[in-house]
């Protein structure tokens, strides 16, 4: 009588190809990753300093709810003559700051036509913020 074999089916699973995959795997993400040191929107901002120690006074731009203009004490200043107010306050101190102070009613649009304006002057501009009061 011939001995046959018998054909078992194995339950083993081999993990070697497995391993490979998964290393595979993670040096193609290691090297198509980024590696940031620091928080993409890790903001440090300056503290404020009171008016009285600024080392160069502002020209300030100001805006009311009624869409009256003007620029430091010059009161009534239409939109089309504000470059030229402007221009000559900068005549008076180039490297001043323009800080803009606008209603909070204002729309947006208005605002950013001022800090346009101050820009094509070359002016550096800041927008003025109401201080919050201490509870």
């Amino acid at each position: 009588m011939a001995i046959r074999k018998r054909n078992r089916i194995t339950s083993e699973f081999s993990l070697s190809a497995m391993t490979d995959i998964i290393f595979m795997l993670l040096i193609f993400f290691i090297l198509t990753s980024t590696v940031s040191p620091e928080p993409i929107l890790k903001i440090v901002l300056p503290k404020g300093v009171d008016k009285d120690h600024l080392p160069i006074k502002p020209i300030n731009i100001y805006l009311n709810a009624a869409g009256e203009y003007a620029v430091n004490d010059q009161k009534n200043i239409t939109i089309e003559s504000l470059p030229f107010a402007l221009e000559t306050e900068l005549k008076r101190n180039l490297t001043a700051p323009v800080s803009i102070h606008a209603d909070k009613s204002v729309m947006y649009e208005k605002v950013m036509e001022l800090v346009s304006i101050a820009n094509k002057k070359g002016a550096k501009v800041v927008l003025a913020l109401e201080k919050d009061s201490e509870k």
